[in-house]
């Protein structure tokens, strides 16, 4: 694959990152007028939650407390966040011609996400995740993909993005062809390497610069049985994974915040402590972001810090695409945690 040049640094303050050029994230030369700054490939589902006080045991029956259905689908979900946080966006999804699918595309809409790359195939039916979530706000989900499965994307003559987001709720040939047809251009291809799929290590990591996962993933595609004890634990296997030099792996940690690896840097983004209610989509908000803030021109570091602090708005309520926070709620906690640190 190409190299990609990157005009954007880490820009980290901590001695270990400080001063570091590395090249991650793009910003086109040249005055192109650019149909959309971020391109987001991925799945939208109906979610179905149900409210459990305690997540069922294998074998065990439990009652719901409640049930609710929502936008979801990890594609829609990082468009959702992506949108709130104000970046020019361009989103390809496949649904259904049926109920759920009409249902989904007016949620889309309202929620400023663009319609016009979502295809409805007549004979699929649009995607589902049923999810039960407990009383701590962790949850168990099982998806069934529909027409998520079915997404073809033609790969640009041009690549007109700054920055390409992918998952894994939608075919991997779609994503490969798309991410590869990139080599050689100032766009920066990111992937949320969820849900984990072997596969997808041998298959596309190679042509991300960017790849994001949690800890139980990064277990997974390392292939050992137990999760990263501690930060030098999670570098040291995230290292293992890396096929070039010019590529990070973010590892998220829940509560303890995110990590941004290379061969020879580290950089961590300390969480917001927050009370969790519902932590369905956390992910797909920070990756929303994440790519969001990169492609409207943030550094590394500053685009981790504002994505983590989304990903902690976004538990305090219900929903996955619902309790995306808009770029103004984000804005606010930043000014208030700015408040805090200066000496009164």
């Amino acid at each position: 694959m190409g190299a990609r040049r990157s005009a954007l640094a880490w820009h980290c303050p901590d001695p270990v990152a400080s001063g570091v050029q590395q090249e991650l994230i793009c910003s086109r030369s040249g005055g192109d007028q650019l149909m959309a700054d971020l391109t987001i490939l991925g799945s939208v589902n109906l979610d179905v939650v149900l409210r459990v006080a305690s997540l069922p045991r294998p074998g065990e029956t439990v009652s719901a407390t409640g049930s609710d259905h929502y936008l979801g689908g990890k594609g829609a979900n990082q468009a959702v966040a992506a949108a709130r946080s104000g970046v020019n966006l361009e989103f390809h999804a496949c649904l259904g011609d049926d109920e759920d699918g009409a249902w989904l595309i007016s949620e889309l809409e309202a929620l400023s996400v663009p319609s016009g790359g979502i295809e409805k195939l007549p004979s699929m039916r649009s995607g589902r995740a049923y999810i039960c979530v407990d009383a701590a706000g962790e949850n168990h989900i099982v998806v069934d993909a529909g027409a998520n499965a079915q997404l073809k994307v033609v790969p640009p003559k041009r690549a007109d993005a700054k920055v390409v987001l992918s998952q894994l709720e939608t075919p991997i040939e779609t994503t490969l062809a798309y991410c590869a047809s990139l080599a050689g251009s100032n766009t920066t291809a990111v992937l949320n390497a969820a849900p984990a799929i072997l596969r997808a290590r041998d298959d596309l990591f190679h042509v991300m610069n960017i790849i994001v996962m949690n800890e139980s993933e990064l277990a997974f595609y390392a292939e050992i049985e137990s999760l990263p004890e501690d930060i030098e634990d999670i570098t040291r296997i995230a290292r293992t994974l890396l096929s070039r030099a010019d590529q990070v792996i973010i590892v998220t940690c829940g509560a303890a915040g995110a990590l941004a690896i290379s061969r020879n840097h580290l950089h961590v983004t300390p969480a917001r402590r927050t009370k969790a209610r519902d932590t369905t989509g956390s992910g797909d908000c920070f990756c929303g972001t994440l790519c969001a803030r990169l492609a409207m021109g943030d550094q590394l570091d500053a685009a981790m810090q504002y994505a983590s602090i989304a990903a902690s708005l976004s538990v305090e309520k219900d929903g996955a695409a619902a309790s995306m926070p808009s770029r103004e709620d984000v804005e606010l906690i930043i000014f208030e945690m700015e408040s805090e640190e200066v000496p009164g």
